[in-house]
């Protein structure tokens, strides 16, 4: 009987906080979307900002800092020297399959940004990609729509509002999810809310161990790219700019601009895998 009311009131719980996040999602959102409430000016066609905001795009800076500190304490704390150890024994094989079932993850959250941007003829190739992975691809451990020459493709809410016409607004640090902006953390709720595989899962046991093996994962991923960060000046600095040029390149679908930043090539490239 406990144990009923326990899970009764857990259940209360997690429903209330889902009510919070929507209200949250709606607010980022509209303070995303209207015009005038100083989280940014305009931007140009290929999501760049321009303005006051191209001149200053990080006004927080000493906050984010801040966080971006407490980030990389934690990563050379924990989740790095976890990434390693995964890397170094986890045979690669397996970590590739373990990086394609989490990217087949990825596919409803970016088919419904398909058909939310207009892209119906790549939300329908991306339908069919997710569903021969699923199937085929045994849960998308395999990728075998890569094999018969279906690119995967990502798309997200962040690039879904810009293509709306909402401004970045200004650069912001995360705790523990890094790189962002006012535009994309907007876009973050709905994706957990309504996009994301992983929300479903009840059990709290398996729903955790889905997000640390999807954190460790994507960390192993970009082990190789530490060497370069590390003997940049301001790692900062650099990690901002190069973020900020990532996703110009995604929300013009690769179309504005060349990428001659060696850490950006490294990320898109490890996004593409």
């Amino acid at each position: 009987m406990q144990h009923s009311h326990t899970a009764t009131g857990s259940s209360r719980a997690t429903t209330g906080l889902r009510r919070i996040a929507r209200l949250l999602a709606m607010g980022l959102v509209v303070a995303t979307l209207a015009p005038g409430v100083g989280l940014g000016d305009a931007r140009a066609a290929d999501g760049a900002p321009v303005g006051e905001e191209a001149r200053n795009p990080d006004p927080w800076e000493k906050m984010n800092r801040k966080v971006h500190a407490f980030n990389v304490h934690v990563d050379r704390a924990i989740v790095k020297p976890v990434a390693v150890r995964y890397a170094r024994h986890v045979p690669p094989r397996v970590r590739r399959g373990v990086r394609n079932f989490f990217n087949n993850l990825r596919e409803p959250s970016t088919i419904v940004n398909d058909l939310l941007q207009g892209k119906f003829a790549r939300a329908g190739c991306d339908s069919l990609r997710f569903l021969i992975n699923s199937t085929a691809g045994v849960l998308g451990v395999f990728d075998v729509a890569a094999h018969l020459d279906m690119p995967r493709h990502r798309e997200d809410f962040g690039q879904t509002l810009a293509r709306w016409g909402a401004p970045p607004g200004p650069y912001l640090v995360l705790p523990l999810l890094g790189p962002s902006t006012v535009r994309d953390t907007a876009g973050l709720v709905p994706h957990h809310l309504y996009t994301d595989v992983t929300a479903t899962v009840e059990d709290d046991a398996l729903l955790w161990t889905l997000f640390a093996a999807r954190g460790v994962d994507s960390r192993a991923a970009l082990l190789a790219a530490d060497e370069l960060l590390e003997t940049q000046l301001d790692p900062y600095a650099f990690l901002r700019e190069s973020y900020l040029q990532q996703r110009i390149h995604a929300i013009g679908d690769g179309e504005h601009g060349e990428r001659e930043d060696e850490f950006l090539n490294e990320i898109l490239e490890r996004d593409q895998d």
